[in-house]
């Protein structure tokens, strides 16, 4: 019988798909040394977190296929696996919407001080109004880097709202008249809302580092819910305390769980998320099904 191997917790309709052609070995909380007592024995592994260098997926002779459940590919050997002939399969489209409804809900909170009018009613019992005056959206300019399905489903939601929409994507031509591909400087010095919906490789690896960062307006603000790594965490931190930009929100980080500095919780304009921009009930159903199924087709003739 195949043997599966499931990286993370997913959810059990992908689970009911392998169990009726392959024993599964599900690790919740994938570590080094956990994935390596299993991978001698796993001929398919559907990756959910965690990270699968050369040197441990050298341990699974038996390996065919790994099916992403997502899409980013930085926590994988590429070079290995195309080495090895590995099947890589990846959920493409299925966390679409629910990344960019959830770009645009913190791009909104911050807009509006809606955390930070929250926490001072409930938190200091401060009835405030005039000193959380916000912005509204309308003819604002929306700043993505990166122009794939998340960056062009945002964009869409930002028209509703009358956004006007600038790209950074040296790889995309756009045919809309109505947004502007600019060079990443451009794009940055010129964008009220900048988003980030980029991969991270190694173009993108901190790429929005001190100088980049310094050319944000003042009164702009950062979204990050693409990879940690692309910005430097540290510097933006810093620059929050010091007023040199309005907000910020990340949802990923370069290290997950991060490290979060002293005196973090003071720094008002910022809003942390545990990397749950794509954790909808259907984008999970349907990422777990997918790879599941990838699975499943890669060894139709074996079973």
């Amino acid at each position: 019988m195949i043997n599966v191997m499931i990286t993370g917790k997913i959810m059990r309709q992908g689970i009911e798909i392998l169990k009726k052609f392959a024993n599964v070995k599900i690790i919740e909380e994938p570590s080094y040394n956990r994935i390596a007592e299993f991978l001698p024995a796993t001929d398919a592994i559907l990756h959910k977190i965690g990270k699968l260098p050369a040197g441990l997926l050298n341990l699974g002779p038996n390996i065919q296929i790994i099916a992403r459940h997502g899409v980013g590919l930085d926590d994988l050997d590429l070079n290995y696996i195309k080495s090895k002939g590995i099947k890589l399969t990846v959920t493409y489209k299925a966390n679409t919407n629910a990344v960019a409804e959830f770009t645009m809900g913190l791009i909104i909170n911050l807009n509006r001080s809606i955390m930070k009018a929250h926490n001072c009613l409930v938190l200091q019992r401060c009835w405030r109004r005039e000193e959380l005056m916000g912005e509204e959206l309308y003819d604002k300019k929306l700043g993505l880097i990166g122009y794939g399905d998340i960056g062009q489903r945002l964009s869409d939601i930002g028209k509703i709202f009358r956004m006007k929409i600038l790209v950074h994507d040296p790889y995309k031509d756009i045919s809309d008249e109505s947004i502007k591909n600019l060079p990443l400087d451009s794009l940055l010095k010129e964008s009220d809302i900048v988003s980030i919906h980029c991969p991270l490789n190694d173009e993108t690896k901190n790429m929005l580092n001190k100088d980049k960062l310094s050319l944000m307006k003042k009164n702009a603000l950062l979204i990050n819910t693409a990879r940690g790594g692309i910005l430097d965490e540290n510097t933006l931190f810093n620059m929050l305390k010091e007023k040199k930009i309005a907000g910020a929100a990340l949802d990923v980080f370069s290290e997950e769980p991060p490290y979060l500095p002293e005196g973090i919780n003071k720094i008002d304009n910022l809003i942390l998320t545990s990397h749950i921009a794509a954790m909808t009930q259907k984008t999970q159903i349907t990422m777990s099904t997918m790879a599941a199924i990838e699975i499943k087709n890669h060894f139709r003739k074996s079973l």
